[in-house]
């Protein structure tokens, strides 16, 4: 497969894919303006910053396959891949630590003044009065937004901090997160204000979705005590920066921020922002994943994607539907021959039956043997069309398995 990476990766893992056959190009200087001319002809495209966009994802009719090497996947445009039938997969958790350990080190940054005592240590100044009244971490209250991978690493190096922490109570959790939960300690809430209205410390974890766009609003903000910090190593567009900045200068919120709303995509450019400029402010440049050791699992990861890819399976596709479809499922045994399944869809089609989700498996055995193919339609089949379909000469069987 010719692949396409639209950001750096490590030469081993460029390697390993083209020991497995692969043609894989490297797009120097690429943005999301010009992605376009890279991947024209490419069957898979890599990407770690690069915006995806409508535009770009139509000009390449090849492709089939879009890598998102990390978690969030709000930088590619989802639905333009799924109306060109491209799968949009991700590497979650990868980076997890590295960017628990951001957190961790922002918190402490904020905290203990770091950069401003750095800035007047090189400036020749000493300062220590200025900064011996630091609050300290032990015994204070961490609310965690959004306990997925990273946000149950961030609890796991804050407790030993000695940090009490909490979150949102939700319904839809897995067991083994509702036993880490449990392991850890985290107090669960039912409402934000509930979260928020005594913490020392609020830690941003969501993904950007429609519903956590500008989560950290004025009414977010307005639930927090006075003095309070608050982190965010997640998406820059999870808060609203002008509320913040308020907050800042009202309520004396301190901040320690990794991402910003309109943070430039190349990686060196000229660009300021007001907040950058407040003493309560404490940043970097969005490197939560950039370790060496975050890059090498992920890039592991994209490896793993591909290679489930050329085998005809799929690791972490998130735009595909999560739910069975249809108005019903129908059971088909027959014999695993040419033409049998041909036949089937066939006669489907001719009754103006949609097929939404189909499965085929094939019995062990020496051939010839048999197979399953459980077909999910967009309206139940009537008594003649089941006879049609028990007529065709490779059906060993037909049922009605499931009706909505």
């Amino acid at each position: 497969m010719h692949i396409v990476f639209a950001d750096e990766i490590g030469t081993p893992f460029l390697q390993m894919l083209k020991d497995r056959g692969h043609h894989c190009e490297v797009a120097h200087n690429c943005s999301a303006e010009n992605l376009d001319q890279f991947i024209q002809d490419a069957n898979v495209l890599v990407v770690r910053s690069t915006r995806v966009t409508r535009s770009a994802i139509n000009a390449a009719p090849q492709l089939g396959l879009i890598i998102r090497a990390g978690a969030g996947t709000d930088t590619i445009d989802s639905q333009a891949a799924s109306e060109q039938g491209i799968y949009v997969c991700n590497v979650p958790g990868r980076n997890a630590a590295a960017v628990a350990e951001l957190t961790l080190g922002l918190l402490l940054a904020v905290d203990r003044q770091i950069p401003a005592a750095t800035a007047d240590l090189r400036e020749g100044r000493w300062a220590k009065a200025t900064y011996s009244n630091a609050d300290g971490l032990k015994g204070r209250t961490l609310a965690i937004l959004g306990l997925g991978e990273i946000g149950l690493e961030v609890a796991q190096r804050a407790s030993a901090f000695g940090l009490h922490l909490r979150a949102l109570r939700r319904s839809e959790r897995s067991s083994a997160t509702l036993s880490r939960i449990s392991e850890l300690g985290i107090d669960l809430y039912d409402s934000l204000q509930e979260l928020l209205h005594d913490v020392d410390i609020a830690s941003l974890h969501l993904p950007l979705t429609d519903r956590t766009s500008k989560f950290v609003d004025r009414h977010f903000l307005g639930y927090l005590p006075e003095g309070a910090i608050l982190l965010n190593t997640a998406r820059g567009d999870l808060v609203d920066e002008e509320a913040l900045f308020e907050s800042m200068n009202s309520k004396d919120i301190r901040v320690g921020l990794d991402v910003y709303e309109d943070e430039p995509s190349a990686t060196s450019a000229d660009w300021s922002i007001a907040i950058a400029g407040h003493p309560n402010f404490v940043g970097t440049h969005h490197i939560g994943a950039s370790t060496h050791q975050a890059q090498a699992a992920i890039a592991g990861g994209v490896v793993d994607v591909i290679d489930a890819y050329t085998e005809g399976n799929l690791l972490n596709c998130v735009n595909l539907v999560d739910r069975p479809l249809g108005a019903c499922a129908i059971s088909v045994r027959h014999r695993d021959e040419v033409g049998a399944l041909a036949a089937i869809l066939a006669c489907l089609r001719g009754a103006g039956i949609n097929v939404q989700q189909m499965q085929n498996e094939i019995f062990a055995g020496a051939s010839p043997t048999a197979a399953v193919a459980t077909i999910r339609t967009s309206m139940a089949p009537s008594a003649q069309i089941l006879h049609d379909l028990r007529q065709v000469d490779a059906v060993l069987r037909v049922d009605i398995v499931d009706r909505a």
